[in-house]
């Protein structure tokens, strides 16, 4: 199954009545701004980023980019009371996930980071700083077999309502269906919910590698990396 393929599976007969009057679809241009806010309320292990970084559209543009202009067809909303509380952000293919944050996201959002004046902001020189010795490289879990990712984030009080396992249940439906092997995602270390929702869906740790140092802190925020193998299934 091809892209095409994969898109017009979770655009097709993914309207699901959930309880509360909850929605999936197909993740759309007009969701972007909502999806984005969502990552900023949610970004510190379910907690808004405020705290340790100022800017929430140079923060949205560095983490939700990549699949909101480049594989928007990949993504799942849910949506409440006529606004969107939930996504599922997908990614089939990590390595061009990375090549294009590595040669166009990032360097075209730290120039616009320059032109807003957030660089100079004292809470991202501390955070710059904190980070100095800090390797995202060093120590990085292979990912060999699990060559898809994906990014779940829910509103505050649309959390414990098994949003988020009906989102993952459809985009994993269409993942099996387009051929995909394996997916991974990333938990913050201390998001202990986060943990218990990805085990309960049958992923397995593969190991851990440090994500950020927030100033003032000794010691660093980890990243648990999970993966689930889909085989044949």
């Amino acid at each position: 199954m091809g892209d095409a393929d994969f898109v017009r599976g979770l655009s097709c007969g993914i309207v699901k009545h959930l309880p509360r009057q909850f929605i999936l679809r197909a993740y759309e241009e007009r969701d972007r701004e909502a999806v984005r806010q969502i990552c900023c309320e949610t970004a510190d292990a379910g907690d808004p980023m405020n705290d340790w970084f100022p800017d929430r559209e140079i923060f949205a543009d560095l983490l939700m980019r990549y699949y909101t202009d480049w594989e928007p067809l990949s993504s799942l909303v849910a949506v409440a009371e006529g606004r969107v509380v939930g996504y599922l952000m997908g990614c089939r293919n990590t390595r061009r996930f990375r090549w294009a944050m590595a040669l166009w996201i990032v360097p075209l959002t730290l120039l616009k980071a320059l032109a807003r004046g957030t660089l100079w902001h004292p809470k991202v020189r501390a955070l710059l700083w904190a980070n100095r010795h800090v390797s995202l490289w060093r120590g990085r879990v292979s990912l060999d077999g699990y060559p898809a990712h994906l990014h779940i984030n829910l509103r505050r009080n649309y959390r414990s309502l098994h949003i988020g396992q009906h989102l993952f249940d459809q985009w994993l439906f269409e993942a099996k269906r387009g051929g995909i092997r394996g997916i991974h995602v990333g938990v913050n270390a201390g998001n202990a919910g986060g943990c218990r929702f990805f085990e309960a869906l049958g992923f397995c740790a593969l190991g851990r590698q440090i994500c950020l140092r927030l100033p003032g802190n000794e010691q660093p925020i980890e990243t648990v990396i999970y993966g689930l193998q889909l085989g044949d299934n």
